[in-house]
């Protein structure tokens, strides 16, 4: 399929959809520490900048990288894995796949091991992945993705943003972040914030109530919890570049949550901003551990 480099067209946001503050906001560059993002990213005035995103040739490049990944992640959970089991992705799908969709797609998920992105994505059919407009954009570690001029070069292609961690929810890459998901796109990220392989999720970071909370058309919230991929990728094994073949995925898509009167309250003064990002976070969390023990229960009973 070739690929479709066309600017979406532009469209009315619906008014039930608008959030009612004002869209002209500084960037806020307080950090906890300095942040130096690499190439060919770069930062003016606390504004993430991808110089060459708006290129042909670079689109071009993208959408190779991406296809390309995309076919080894379908033919990995396919035939390199004893079994791949999807849950509720189809109504997923016919959001993102809505050509009249005005809203971006902001999901989550929990942190299992290096490969989550891409191997979950795989579980998409190619005519989600296949169209640059449609392919999600997501945080990643800076200190492992980008650290070299090659790896920068190869998930700078792959729409992944360079977060530093520990430099605070209001860092470049969650103003990028933000940035995207007000063009409409659909933006991931793992908010445990690192992998995490023990039975329990870690606390969920502050900044997945950021993105809520500063985006300036209302994000349509979607959780996903899997499992296998810490036994593709386990930390503990003995050649960690090559993963363990032969092992059960499951991937579940979440029913998507709803913070409009939320965040209406937020804008107007009514709620408190600490709280307003507190209770954000802890709703993304219970619904993540719903989802997890109506998946596990599942199984049990399939």
């Amino acid at each position: 399929m070739p690929p479709r480099f066309g600017d979406q067209a532009t469209t009315e946001v619906p008014e039930a959809d608008q959030i009612p503050f004002s869209l002209e906001r500084p960037y806020p560059i307080t950090n906890l520490k300095p942040v130096k993002v690499p190439l060919p990213y770069y930062v003016d005035r606390g504004k993430m900048i991808l110089r060459p995103e708006t290129r042909r040739f670079w689109k071009f490049a993208s959408w190779y990288a991406i296809a390309s990944c995309a076919i080894i992640c379908k033919v990995f959970l396919k035939f390199c894995t004893s079994s791949t089991t999807v849950y509720n992705k189809e109504p997923f799908l016919k959001v993102l796949m809505d050509p009249n969709r005005t809203r971006p797609i902001l999901t989550v998920a929990n942190h299992l091991s290096t490969v989550d992105d891409p191997l979950l994505w795989g579980s998409l059919p190619f005519r989600a992945i296949l169209n640059l407009q449609r392919v999600r954009w997501t945080l990643g570690a800076q200190e492992i993705c980008f650290k070299t001029p090659t790896r920068s070069l190869f998930f700078a292609l792959g729409q992944v943003i360079p977060t530093v961690r520990g430099a605070g929810i209001y860092q470049p890459a969650m103003n990028f972040a933000i940035e995207k998901l007000n063009e409409g796109k659909w933006v991931h990220m793992f908010p445990e914030g690192k992998v995490n392989q023990t039975v329990d999720m870690l606390r969920f970071k502050w900044g997945i109530g950021r993105l809520m909370m500063e985006s300036t058309n209302l994000p349509i919230m979607v959780p996903l919890w899997h499992k296998g991929f810490e036994e593709i990728m386990p930390e503990n094994r003995n050649h960690p570049r090559f993963p363990i073949l032969g092992k059960k995925i499951v991937i579940a898509y979440g029913n998507p949550i709803d913070f409009k009167d939320l965040l209406i309250d937020y804008h107007e003064g009514k709620a408190n901003e600490v709280l307003t990002r507190i209770s954000i976070t802890d709703t993304i969390f219970r619904a993540m551990d719903e989802l997890q023990k109506n998946v596990e229960a599942r199984k049990l009973n399939d």
